[in-house]
């Protein structure tokens, strides 16, 4: 039997020393070269002396050292003396590099000898808890790989999202415009990831900016709950020692370089406003894992979009639930974004986009979409097979994959609760359509929902809207305008009056018939067809990308904004037609939505923290009659007491009809409703305890 030697396997030979005593050496044997280790972290750079363990006799010199090493910088410095410099860039993930290098003396001897490189890159990491392994970088462009690294069902190889990335475009006083965007880190280029108008870490002094603070910054903090529970419970024992995300955990910021001083949120447990984690403070997260990190618009030029800087600085959390037993939860990532104004500016018409390169699979059989009133984007197959055999595709029965806008920036402060119906409880054609909070009595509390959904047509027959290159392009894309002519989408074929678009002018590209009351469309009917989706306008299969937009709102400086997205992933394992999926998406969606409006999970824990209660309709207190004529009884059930109640009948528009404060009541009081006009009412019970909601329809 033969033995063969591969040049890998003499390499790893090498490594371990087994055959460095052999070929070590080279003509002579004055000098010895002895293979070395060197760690890197992306972004420093690391002084090493290669040649400390090598041995040169005395009675010869070293002339040169030759060095072979690819994707890392090495630079000798220090004069006449042998050591060097080694440096590599962010954003190409951990790896093993080898390399090797020869020594040269003045006698004429040579010695070889192979060394590795070991980058260590912390600018991402993955949430893997339930059925989805979904890879999140610090500096905002997610899922990014060939292919994406959004991996559902988590160790099948099979991906559904390619690429995410958040945008921000507003004017300034002078009505410049200013914007930052994430999509393939291109910038106009071939080259992906190379141009980027994010960076990890928070805004800072320009002075502070500086490789180090990049690679301090350029870290995924990653947490489960269970991480945190142990903490709580044992911070306090002699000798105990957090784990590193923990002891890390970045909830201050260096105020002597302009960083803020509130950065990761914790729960301070003595009440200092310093994290310290042996003081019993410890993190505080969404879900069962969580993934936090930070990044800004304001440390470099925008070579993404040349965009003028904003000064914003994003917070990100992504997080999962661990529910095997619930469908949606277990397909299912979040994320949250915390956007604050660091600037001195007060931006108006600022717009949030979501870039998501949505591939189910295979990517060219695609068809994307939206719906309007779940705050949904969407990418189905467009055949009942997946593919054509791919290893990365889904094959029959193809998935569907959203990524859903749960809850939008503010609106802005009017003083008033803006309302959801009017008073015969029917569902007005305004922001209320898809956003949240409305008309739950609490003054300005209302977010934003889904205000539009664009998706660029790259080809010959819609030259007008194209994939973004400029920041003035991006905007445009963003007020739902073509990139050349500038003229607004219209409803219906291409989205253009000369290419099949009947009108009136919308905000929605292929929405079906999601958008009942026409809201998209200024509530109006479309001049044609209601279903207008790429099947319906005659597009091929293809990999369609979209982005969802939601403002605009006034952005002033110190404000935070918030952004909540769910990426969630249906299939139907039954009926092949690729519809069935995209129906269980549906369900998926509605299923998600309400437990994030109410903050309550499937299992009855809380979806997103303490401190963000919504008002209940679950309480004791009963009214009767409904629909009521001259008045109303409001039942508070034996044992119910509450401290210093205030009850309120609220019109639908969020005006109050009738204010009554109780000092010292019964059980059941009586409402009269004599002077009110018919219509939808709220019968809203306030005291220190808790907020409860009923609804009343009042008739004559």
């Amino acid at each position: 039997m033969k033995l063969f030697i591969t040049p890998f396997v003499i390499y790893v030979l090498l490594l371990s020393g087994l055959l460095a005593p052999a070929l070590s050496f080279g003509q002579g044997s004055s000098i010895r070269a002895v293979g070395d280790t060197i760690d890197l972290v992306p972004g420093l750079t690391r002084t090493f002396d290669l040649l400390a363990n090598d041995t040169i006799l005395a009675n010869d010199t070293l002339k040169s050292v030759n060095i072979v090493l690819s994707d890392i910088s090495c630079i000798k410095i220090h004069g006449s003396t042998w050591i060097f410099n080694f440096s590599t860039s962010f954003a190409k993930g951990s790896r093993d590099v080898p390399g090797s290098y020869t020594l040269h003396t003045m006698s004429g001897d040579t010695s070889w000898a192979p060394f590795l490189v070991r980058v260590h890159e912390e600018g991402y990491d993955y949430l893997d808890i339930n059925n989805v392994r979904a890879k999140f970088n610090a500096f905002g462009s997610h899922f990014f790989g060939d292919p994406g690294q959004f991996e559902v069902p988590k160790g099948s190889g099979k991906t559904s999202v390619f690429v995410n990335g958040i945008w921000i475009g507003a004017k300034d006083a002078q009505k410049q415009l200013h914007f930052a965007g994430a999509k393939y880190g291109m910038g106009g280029t071939t080259k992906a990831w190379a141009r980027f108008d994010f960076f990890a870490g928070p805004v800072m002094d320009s002075s502070a900016y500086s490789i180090k603070q990049d690679t301090l910054w350029n870290h995924v903090w990653n947490l489960k709950k269970t991480d945190i529970d142990h903490h709580r419970s044992h911070f306090w024992e002699a000798g105990y020692q957090p784990i590193s995300d923990i002891l890390t955990w970045p909830g201050n910021g260096d105020t002597t370089a302009g960083q803020s001083w509130k950065l990761a949120p914790f729960c301070d447990r003595n009440g200092d406003g310093k994290y310290d984690p042996f003081d019993g403070d410890y993190p505080e997260i969404r879900g069962d894992q969580a993934l936090w990190f930070i990044f800004n618009d304001d440390r470099a030029y925008h070579a993404e979009s040349q965009g003028v800087k904003l000064r914003i600085e994003v917070h990100g959390m992504a997080y999962a639930f661990d529910m095997p037993g619930d469908t949606a939860f277990k397909n299912t990532v979040f994320l949250n974004y915390r956007i604050f104004n660091r600037s001195q500016n007060t931006y108006d018409s600022t717009l949030f986009g979501s870039f998501t390169d949505l591939e189910v699979g295979y990517a060219h059989d695609d068809y994307t979409g939206c719906d309007v009133e779940r705050n949904m984007c969407f990418n189905y197959n467009a055949k009942p097979v997946d593919g054509t055999g791919q290893t990365y595709a889904y094959g029959a029965n193809p998935p569907a994959q959203s990524a859903t806008l749960l809850g939008g920036p503010l609106m802005d402060a009017d003083g008033i609760d803006n309302p959801r119906y009017d008073n015969f409880g029917h569902q007005l054609c305004d922001f209320s359509v898809n956003g949240l909070n409305f008309g739950d009595f609490v003054v300005d509390n209302e977010r934003l929902g889904l205000q539009g959904y664009m998706v660029p047509l790259s080809d010959l027959i819609v030259p007008m809207l194209l994939d973004p290159y400029r920041a003035e392009d991006y905007y445009r894309v963003m007020t739902r305008r073509f990139i050349v002519y500038g003229t607004h989408l219209v409803y219906g074929g291409h989205g253009h009056p000369q290419y099949g678009g009947y009108g009136p002018d919308c905000n929605f590209m292929f929405p079906g018939e999601s958008d009942t009351l026409k809201w998209g469309a200024g509530c109006m009917p479309p001049n044609g067809p209601v279903n207008w989706t790429l099947e319906t306008a005659n597009f091929n299969p293809g990999d369609y990308i979209g982005t969802g937009i939601t403002g605009p709102v006034t952005f002033k400086p110190g404000d935070m904004q918030e952004l909540d997205i769910a990426f969630s992933w249906a299939r139907d394992y039954v009926n092949p037609d690729p519809h069935a999926s995209l129906d269980k998406l549906r369900v998926v969606t509605d299923h998600i939505r309400k437990s994030f409006e109410t903050n309550t999970l499937p299992n009855g824990g809380t979806f997103y923290g303490i401190g963000n209660e919504r008002p209940s309709n679950d309480s004791p207190i009963k009214i009767y009659p409904n629909p009521a004529t001259d008045h109303v009884i409001l039942d508070f059930g034996p044992g119910t007491m509450l401290a210093n109640p205030v009850i309120e009948l609220m019109t639908s528009h969020g005006t109050c009809a009738r204010r009554i404060t109780l000092s010292d009541r019964s059980n059941m009081i009586r409402i009269g409703l004599s002077g009110l006009p018919a219509g939808y009412y709220f019968l809203r019970v306030s005291s220190d305890e808790s907020v409860m909601v009923k609804q009343l329809v009042i008739l004559h």
